[in-house]
């Protein structure tokens, strides 16, 4: 199986989305984070200051 990533502009989205809905031999997976979300979270990595952050390993030690 081939998996292609598209971009689709803004105003055109509705109608790709109808188009491959229609499509048998197409399977749609759609993005569950809207880009607002990872958008934001990318912005608060930028203003974080490493030396406030913990590894995962330590992170997940904490809640057991």
């Amino acid at each position: 199986m081939k998996k292609i990533t598209l971009n689709i502009p803004e105003d055109k989205y509705s109608f790709f989305l109808e188009l491959i809905k229609n499509l048998p031999f197409i399977r749609f997976e759609q993005d569950m984070i809207p880009e607002s979300h990872k958008s934001m979270v990318r912005e608060r990595i930028k203003k974080s200051n490493p030396k406030d952050l913990i590894d995962w390993d330590q992170a997940s030690i904490n809640f057991d």
